[in-house]
C-alpha cells in the first residue's frame, strides 16, 4: 500500500514519504502504531489536486519508501535511531522528508538527522500540547510528551515556534509562552521564519476534536482546519526542509472521516515541501 500519488523513483524524488508506526512511550489512547497505514488506505479519496495550492502532486516527483519496521528494536532509542538514519538516507538522495507517524517522539530523530546538514534549523509546532515536560508522563524523558523540551537542547536559542497550544503543565508554560504566537498571525510567523531552514510538525491533535477525534489525547477549542490551511498556505516561499504529521490514532474514534482529513494535510505537506523546495509563490 502507497500514497497513491507517490510514483517518483527513491532516488530521484522531490519529496518521500516515510511512514513511521512508531508507538513506545503513549501515555493517552493506544493505536498511533496502526495511524500511518489507515492515512494511507483512505488517501484513495484524496486528490492529488490542491485547491489551496492550485498544484497537483501528479505533476511532482513525490515517492513513499514505505513503513519503517521496529519489531526488533525494542527501546526508544533504538527505534529513534533508526528513524534518524532513514532521514539521514533521504537527505542523502536529495529529497525532503515527509513523515507519517506515529507517535510524535519521532520528531527528535528527524531533527537530529536534520540539524546536521541545516545548523540554523528551525522548528514549526502545530499542537494541542507544548510537549516542554523535563520528563514525561510515562516516566521517561524520551517521550511524545517531552519531545519539544529535547528539540529545543538541539536547536539554537529562539529556534522554535508554537502555535495551537491549548494544553501544558504548569512545569510547560513559562517555556511555552514564550514559544507560542497565534495561528492567524501568518505575517508574524513568516518574519520570524525568514532565511531559515525550517522543519514543520503538525500534530493532528492542533484541529477540535469535532474535526479530528481520532488522536490519543483529543483537547477541546482547537483550530479549524481552515486556520491550519490558512497558515500552510500563508508561508509559501519559506525554506521547508522536511515536516511530520503525527499522532493519528484510528483506535480512538470512528477514523474513515478524519483518516480523510488527515490524508489531505498529507498532500498539502507534500505542496508546500515541493514549492518550497523550487522558490514558487
Amino acid at each position: 500500500m502507497a500514497f497513491w500519488y507517490a510514483r517518483g523513483n527513491l532516488p530521484h524524488a522531490g519529496v518521500m514519504i516515510l511512514a513511521v508506526p512508531l508507538e513506545q512511550t503513549t501515555t493517552g489512547i493506544p493505536g498511533t502504531r496502526l495511524g500511518p497505514d489507515r492515512i494511507r488506505q483512505f488517501s484513495e479519496n484524496a486528490e492529488s489536486y490542491s485547491p489551496y495550492f492550485k498544484k497537483d502532486l501528479a505533476d511532482c516527483s513525490i515517492s513513499d519508501a514505505g513503513n519503517l519496521e521496529f519489531d526488533y528494536l525494542p527501546t526508544i532509542n533504538e527505534k529513534l535511531a533508526l528513524i534518524q538514519k532513514k532521514v539521514s538516507d533521504c537527505l542523502t538522495q536529495k529529497a525532503k522528508p515527509l513523515l507519517v507517524g506515529g507517535e510524535h517522539t519521532l520528531t527528535l530523530a528527524a531533527v537530529r538527522a536534520m540539524i546536521s546538514k541545516y545548523p540554523d534549523l528551525a522548528l514549526l509546532q502545530l499542537d494541542a500540547h507544548a510537549d516542554l515536560r523535563d520528563v514525561g508522563e510515562s516516566g521517561s524523558k524520551t517521550a511524545h510528551d517531552t519531545v519539544i523540551k529535547r528539540v529545543s537542547e538541539i536547536l539554537k536559542p529562539d529556534s522554535i515556534i508554537q502555535t495551537g497550544i491549548r494544553c501544558m503543565s504548569r512545569e510547560e508554560s513559562a517555556l511555552s509562552e514564550a514559544l507560542t504566537m497565534d495561528i492567524t498571525d501568518i505575517e508574524g510567523i513568516r518574519k520570524k521564519l525568514a532565511k531559515r531552514p525550517v522543519w514543520l510538525t503538525l500534530d493532528l491533535d492542533i484541529l477540535d476534536p469535532s474535526i479530528m477525534p481520532a488522536v490519543g489525547t483529543p483537547e477541546p477549542m482547537g483550530a479549524s482546519y481552515r486556520e491550519v490551511i490558512d497558515l500552510l498556505v500563508g508561508l509559501k516561499g519559506i525554506n521547508f526542509v522536511g515536516a511530520d504529521i503525527v499522532e493519528f490514532n484510528p483506535l480512538a474514534a470512528d477514523f474513515a472521516a478524519p483518516a480523510v482529513t488527515a490524508a489531505n494535510l498529507v498532500r498539502e505537506a507534500c505542496c508546500l515541501l515541493v514549492w518550497s523546495a523550487h522558490g514558487l509563490q
